[in-house]
């Protein structure tokens, strides 16, 4: 029988399908599935206590310079959604940021796989628009910031649509706790030019990305 995040990883593998509604439906099927996943454990009153679990995704990761900042911000609102933490690593001096991914393992390996497509979704997005604009730095910016903007509204419209998720998604007080001891920090860039078409493309695929029709079982 396929594991959790085996199912999860086949869900995402579809994002080269030729199909993009299936797609697009992938991150609510991860959700749905994690739900009933954590739903399951709660059943058996003797499961084993998980720890918690700080993972460094390499090939997640951008510079200031890049202006792929967005990940910044995207990685957060995944994380917030999976019952994880985004935070980023950088070597003294180095201008490279990584994306390290905190929470208990069962739901970091999910969080994990649903950023890792969400950001290759979103890179062939701004590839395939770059090439109209001629500017890949004001195309990243705008379709990505319009593409977070439109994923929150679909994430809120999920709770509203399934508020018994939110009895079983939420942040163990470990994580909490050392969410609150990470602090804030900003991070500075270049600014960029706004296209708004770009923008509003990318708002309209950040609403689909978690609205379509979920997938069969």
């Amino acid at each position: 029988m396929a594991t959790i995040k085996e199912k999860i990883q086949k869900l995402l593998s579809l994002a080269t399908s030729s199909n993009e509604n299936e797609a697009r439906a992938a991150l609510l099927k991860a959700k749905e599935l994690m739900a009933k996943n954590k739903l399951t454990e709660a059943d058996f009153e003797d499961a084993k206590k998980q720890e918690l679990v700080h993972v460094t995704l390499q090939d997640i990761k951008w510079t200031s310079d890049s202006g792929d900042v967005w990940m910044a911000d995207l990685c957060k609102l995944i994380a917030d959604n999976y019952c994880c933490t985004s935070a980023w690593s950088r070597n003294r001096g180095a201008r490279t940021y990584t994306l390290v991914v905190s929470g208990l393992q069962s739901d970091v390996d999910i969080c994990s796989e649903v950023i890792k497509y969400a950001v290759g979704f979103i890179r062939s997005r701004i590839k395939i628009l770059s090439r109209r604009s001629g500017d890949r730095r004001m195309t990243s910016k705008s379709y990505a910031d319009g593409f977070v903007l439109g994923m929150q509204m679909a994430f809120d419209m999920q709770k509203e649509e399934h508020p018994e998720w939110g009895l079983v998604v939420v942040k163990p007080d470990e994580l909490t706790d050392y969410e609150k001891s990470l602090g804030s920090k900003s991070v500075k860039t270049k600014k960029a030019k706004f296209d708004q078409l770009a923008y509003m493309k990318g708002q309209t695929d950040g609403q689909n990305f978690n609205t379509r029709k979920v997938l069969a079982g």
